[in-house]
């Protein structure tokens, strides 16, 4: 039996979505890679996205982190291509491009920004939201780094994931980028940026 790797998945949850979070850990189970442990953190308090993500960043023990929102899915090999690129890289935070479905389930044209070009653009990052969540991260960085937070960029937007990613970059972490889609993100289009359920990041409905 092939050995787990270091790796922890992290779904952060709200109820009642049950019927998204079996979706999202059947995912993870379907893994050409499987992780060594999956976190469920319920925000059973509403406390936010980026307090219940850092409550699941401090319990987690593995050198990697991978996040997972409940309402998004992993294609099978995205945690094996992310893995081997951080390993082929020694890149700290790896990243790749969405498959993008709206709430029918219809495949949607990804935006130029979603998941950004080729190869990771730090002056891009500096101006606005375009890492989603899903990536793999360093412990060790993330941790240091102080996990999620809330910042606005140049649309207006208001992401915890771009604040997290841009402390990491400041920090001195190195990214790279996987070119290629390996997980399925559920983009509601909901129109006022930080209001809750908002995943889309924008100030107007797509």
């Amino acid at each position: 039996m092939t050995a787990a790797a270091p790796i922890t998945v992290v779904v952060p949850t709200i109820p009642p979505r049950e019927r998204l979070l079996r979706k999202a850990l059947l995912s993870v189970k379907r893994q050409t890679l499987q992780p060594a442990e999956v976190i469920v953190e319920t925000d059973g308090e509403h406390t936010g996205s980026a307090a219940t993500r850092n409550r699941a960043l401090a319990r987690v023990s593995t050198e990697w982190v991978a996040w997972l929102d409940d309402d998004d899915q992993f294609l099978p090999n995205h945690l094996e291509r992310l893995h081997d690129e951080a390993q082929r890289t020694g890149a700290d935070v790896v990243y790749s491009l969405p498959r993008v479905l709206d709430e029918h389930n219809n495949v949607k044209p990804r935006q130029w920004y979603w998941g950004g070009g080729p190869e990771f653009d730090p002056e891009l990052l500096r101006r606005k939201a375009h890492i989603q969540t899903t990536s793999l991260v360093r412990t060790e960085f993330a941790r240091k780094v102080g996990g999620f937070r809330f910042i606005t960029d140049e649309t207006g937007a208001v992401n915890d994931d771009h604040g997290f990613y841009l402390s990491l970059y400041d920090a001195g972490a190195k990214f790279a980028h996987v070119h290629e889609e390996t997980f399925i993100w559920r983009h509601h289009g909901y129109g006022l940026p930080g209001r809750s359920g908002n995943t889309s990041g924008q100030p107007s409905r797509w």
